[in-house]
């Protein structure tokens, strides 16, 4: 079986309370999913379970050479798992280990110990076996328990690598509300031409600078400190958009591309062409050329932003009349099909 095979097999075994306690959840799922990550459970000098730290004990610490561990695992009950942080970083505070792993079966959460802050804040990643796709999770488990990883030291690497980033996510983010807030003030140049675009991309119409500035100033702006993660509230007694004409003045546009056979794909709005042409060009194709930002087999894999479906593939759908053109030359580059693209006016 592979490991995505096991993976569904469990979550099916979940489903139907097949590992009703913690030893239950120790043998049947971790020592199971361990096995499939090529690990020698047999051994237990590389698989040490019930591994003594100072007077308590760890259910498992995976060792690369013998006896020398690298990853300490504690298993829970099923539904088990909060609260038990402490428990788990009180090991490692005795014997440091670059990984943690705190499971119900259910749940996975890693950690990187040797990094800086709460245990809260050196959490790398979360799996859940049930909600969360099979593929998903047996890459998560490759990255971070594959026993010839380990041996390699790929995966003390990719740890840290995958910290760092959660470390600067999380410096952004509290900056983030600074941004908006500084953006709002100075009504920035290209804070306007984002919003006219999107708002062209929308309804066909474009925006003068002057209604996009007069929607910015309606706005409530409120003053948010740099440690707060909120973003602004519009205050629902305050207009959102002063009541003005629309206006043509601005130059109105939209795709025209011609395929390889002469066929030309042109709609009065940019995002109908855009999906066409990705739809002709092929999804599956568009995806194995790496533009898993542009499409995907998964919803909402953009953070909720606008997407739409067909069939299988949902399309992301939020790119401004230029972006789709850069990024559809992007994709017949990468696939090496000699598309026309234009920005044409309506």
């Amino acid at each position: 079986m592979t490991l995505k095979e096991h993976i569904d097999d469990i979550r099916e075994g979940l489903k139907t309370n097949r590992y009703p306690n913690e030893a239950a959840v120790s043998q049947g799922i971790v020592l199971r999913l361990l096995g499939a990550l090529d690990w020698p459970t047999y051994d237990t000098q590389i698989v040490i379970p019930e591994y003594g730290v100072e007077g308590t004990r760890v259910d498992f610490a995976l060792c690369h050479p013998s006896s020398k561990p690298r990853v300490f695992i504690e298993a829970k009950q099923v539904g088990n798992i909060k609260g038990a942080e402490e428990q788990l970083f009180g090991y490692d505070s005795r014997v440091r280990v670059p990984i943690a792993v705190l499971t119900d079966g259910r749940e996975w959460q890693f950690f990187h110990p040797t990094g800086e802050g709460t245990w809260a804040e050196r959490k790398v990643c979360e799996l859940d076996i049930i909600t969360r796709d099979s593929g998903e999770n047996a890459e998560k488990l490759n990255r971070y328990l594959n026993y010839e990883s380990i041996r390699t030291g790929e995966t003390v690497e990719a740890i840290k690598a995958d910290y760092e980033e959660v470390v600067q996510q999380r410096q952004v983010a509290t900056r983030l509300p600074e941004a908006w807030n500084k953006l709002l003030e100075e009504a920035d140049e290209f804070l306007l031409h984002a919003i006219a675009e999107k708002t062209e991309d929308l309804c066909d119409y474009r925006p003068t600078d002057e209604q996009v500035l007069a929607f910015l100033k309606s706005l409530e702006i409120r003053k948010i400190s740099p440690e707060s993660t909120h973003p602004p509230t519009i205050s629902p007694a305050q207009p959102t958009l002063r009541r003005e004409p629309r206006t043509r003045n601005a130059r109105q546009t939209r795709l025209r591309v011609t395929m390889p056979n002469g066929t030309v794909i042109e709609h009065p709005k940019a995002i109908d062409t855009w999906i066409e042409v990705i739809l002709e060009l092929g999804p599956d194709r568009v995806l194995e050329v790496g533009e898993g930002q542009i499409i995907s087999t998964s919803p909402n894999f953009r953070d909720g932003r606008p997407e739409e479906q067909h069939g299988q593939y949902y399309i992301a759908k939020d790119y401004s009349t230029k972006d789709k053109k850069r990024l559809l030359d992007r994709i017949a580059d990468s696939l090496g099909v000699p598309l026309k693209i234009e920005i044409v006016d309506k």
